[in-house]
């Protein structure tokens, strides 16, 4: 019998993409990635340099991957609206995914919306193989 083969890989996201909360584009981006990990929902991922900061505040939430290494948290604030631990991001990756290392991602229900292209979609649209 083959082992299990246990994969974690990201793809470049072909378009915009943009994330609203609070009435504002936390994300509004080409160079957003879907990370693509054996069991799991596709999740996108983006450079901090193209998260909203503003609207970040640091939680003393964690977890742990034992693909990716652990996670820190954010919550989300934009007015009176607040997404608690609603972002996440590995800071210091295991050395099998480093290009997390400068990634956030967003829970999808913690938002009020996603875009691409300027087109809401429910949820992430699959790489063409």
């Amino acid at each position: 019998m083959k082992p299990f083969a246990y994969r974690v890989r990201l793809e470049p996201v072909v378009g915009q993409l943009r994330v609203m909360f609070g009435g504002e584009a936390i994300v509004d981006t080409r160079q957003a990635f879907v990370l693509l990990e054996t069991r799991h929902a596709p999740v996108y991922y983006f450079a901090t340099s193209d998260v909203g900061a503003s609207a970040l505040s640091p939680t003393d939430h964690t977890s742990h991957c034992p693909f990716k290494g652990d996670a820190r948290y954010w919550s989300l604030k934009v007015g009176d609206q607040i997404s608690e631990n609603a972002v996440w991001g590995y800071p210091d990756p295991l050395p099998e995914v480093p290009a997390l290392a400068d990634l956030k991602a967003f829970y999808w229900d913690r938002v009020d919306s996603w875009w691409l292209d300027d087109v809401q979609i429910e949820a992430p649209v699959m790489p063409a193989e």
